[in-house]
This record gives C-alpha cells, structure tokens and sequence, in this order.
C-alpha cells in the first residue's frame, strides 16, 4: 500500500490524524465501494490463527468503511449515507473530547455521547435510528477486536414511544380533492395516484426504467418491477387509470408509450427526460401536496411517505390479510405493518364499546 492517495490514506491509521477532511468529500468517497476489496486484503494479510484480521493500521475512517460495505449485508445508498452520517459524528465526538481514535474511548464517554443525543434529540424514534447504527458499529468494531472494550456497553437501548408516531391518515375525499386539484396537470396526479395505489416509496418509483413495466396476459394487468428499499423485487400492479396519466405526462416531454423491455428513460422522468434525484422529488412532491392542501385526518401536514400508509390502510379496510399487506410493502415482518401502519386502524377494530351498552328505560 505504497503511495497512496491523500483519500486512500484516510482509510489508514494516518487518517486519524489528518486536520481539515472536507465532509462532503469525505462522504463521497466513503460512500464508493471501489476501495472495499483492497482494504480487506490489507487487513487480512496478517490473518492469525483463530482467523482474526489485523486492523491495528486501519484508521476509524477505514473501520466505518468496511462496516458500511459489509458483505453480505446488502445495504442500499440511502441506508450506507444514514451509516456513514451517526458513525461520523461518533468519530467527531471522539476528537472533540481530545480522543483522535475511537479505541482510546472510555465506557462513560460512550454514556456521555447518548446523553448529548438525547439532549439534541427528543423523539425517541430519530435517537433509536441513530444509536442503534452506532451501537452495531461499536459492537462489530468489539468482534473484529479493533476494540478492546465492549464500549456498546455504554449505550442504552431506546424505547421508542409509539405515541410519537404521527397519525398517518387521510380521508378520502381530502386525498381525491386534491389529486383533482391536478387534474389539469398529469405530471403530479400521475405520482399521487401511483404513491396512492401501489404504497411503492418515492425510490421505487423513481430508480425503474420504462422498459420494467409489463403487462401480464394471464392477469389482464401492468406490472412494474421495482426494487424495494431491501433490495427485493416487487411487481406493483399499476392500474389502467394511472397509467393513462402518467402516459400523457411522457407524450408531453416527447417521450414514448409503447411497451419496450430495452427502454431506459426513466419511468417517471423529470421535466428534461431524465431520472429525479430522490431529494428534489421529495421537496417536489411535498411542495405540491401542500398547495392542495393535502392534510392529514388531524390537519397535520402530510409527506409523500404517508401515501404508502394510505394504501396499507386502505387494503386493510378493504378486507386484505396484514400478512399479504406486508409482503406487498416489503415488510419482513407482519410486525412492522401492524404496528407502523396499522396501529390506529387495529385499535379501533379491538374496541369493545360496541358491545357495551345501558339500556335506560323509556319514559
């Protein structure tokens, strides 16, 4: 590993030491996986005989790294940029209280960490995203032996208060006015109505190119093959009614309609053609749900994200299984739709009132 560059070298033990790394820079080149192999050769060249890897010259840049591109994890960009994001600011931590490596923390500077994010954030779910990376991270780093302390010790696990979790309904009527407040304008009544009756997140929309969608003969129905946010395929039966929006928003930037397994233009294309970055859709879309005041049951302003928990509810009340709801969304467990999307539906469905009455008698 001879004349390395100025970012191979913040992989290193080096890398602990260099002043000035701009963060973006930094990000960027974390977030490349080009370099992963030859990291792991470095570090396994002094394999011992319990079949431990050498990392006492891998720097806690170079640690995050090869965390963040763990074979076999199968991590998406959006997740690997919320990886890199806490484990960094855990490393920024260790270097504003004097510690320029990570393997020199204490247990109590860990506890002292979590008591300044609990003290920067309140809701229980953004800390429980943000300890639990750094917690696996801590606890990887401990396995690895690149720590000899199990400093995970020092992090408390965090109850996350569902209450916190916002009420993620709309009423019907609230959701049709404003997508007919579009009616006009195909571009953004295309994207509610797919959000609206597929639950496909904004990525899973966003990332397909044309040539995906198929039309099932057997089925009489179009699919779209998609990537969930796990990396699963997933066919989302997009309706006739929904297509036909988003048909007419392609003849308008010139783009075809026809059905072609080798067309790579986006499946939902920006205004030039191209395929949105995730972020500018979001404010996009976000933008655009607030002109047409589109709020929640509890006039609470409304995300694109929302839509998904509009069609698990939906699908619920209509009579679908949870279990076939969450496989749909990709959810690995039935879990995690009952209680992120289905929470306020089952609690009112497991309400006894109803069988509870006094009958007075009439006058």
């Amino acid at each position: 590993m001879n004349n390395l560059s100025t970012e191979y070298q913040i992989l290193t033990s080096n890398g602990n030491h260099l002043n000035n790394i701009d963060s973006s820079s930094t990000r960027n080149f974390l977030l490349d996986e080009s370099s992963y192999s030859r990291l792991m050769s470095y570090a396994s060249q002094r394999e011992d005989e319990k079949g431990n890897y050498d990392y006492e010259k891998i720097s806690n840049y170079g640690m995050l790294y090869l965390f963040v591109h763990l074979k076999g994890t199968n991590r998406n960009q959006n997740t690997k940029k919320d990886y890199i994001r806490e484990i960094l600011n855990l490393i920024s931590y260790s270097a504003a209280i004097g510690k320029m490596d990570i393997r020199d923390l204490s247990r109590s500077d860990i506890e002292n960490f979590q008591d300044l994010m609990e003290r920067k954030y309140e809701k229980t779910t953004t800390r429980a995203k943000k300890i639990g990376i750094v917690q696996s991270f801590l606890d990887w780093c401990y396995e690895e032996e690149y720590i000899s302390k199990k400093l995970s010790r020092g992090l408390t696990t965090v109850k996350i208060n569902k209450e916190e979790i916002p009420m993620r309904e709309f009423d019907d009527e609230v959701l049709k006015n404003a997508i007919m407040y579009y009616n006009d304008q195909p571009k953004v009544k295309s994207l509610l109505l797919l959000l609206a009756t597929t639950g496909l997140r904004l990525n899973e929309v966003r990332v397909p190119a044309w040539g995906a969608l198929s039309f099932d003969s057997k089925r009489e129905r179009y699919y779209l093959r998609t990537l969930t946010k796990r990396g699963k395929i997933r066919y989302a039966n997009i309706k006739d009614y929904v297509l036909e929006e988003l048909i007419e928003y392609r003849k308008r930037l010139g783009l075809s309609s026809e059905l072609d397994p080798k067309d790579q233009t986006p499946f939902y294309p920006n205004r030039y053609g191209k395929h949105y970055s995730l972020s500018s859709l979001s404010t996009s879309l976000s933008n655009k749900m607030d002109e047409a005041s589109l709020t929640t049951t509890l006039n609470q302003r409304a995300t694109p994200h929302y839509l998904r928990h509009f069609f698990a509810q939906t699908a619920y009340a209509a009579g679908a299984p949870i279990s076939h709801i969450a496989e749909t969304l990709g959810h690995t467990l039935d879990r995690t739709t009952k209680i992120n999307y289905l929470r306020n539906s089952l609690k009112k469905e497991h309400d006894v009132s109803e069988v509870v009455d006094i009958h007075l008698p009439k006058d």
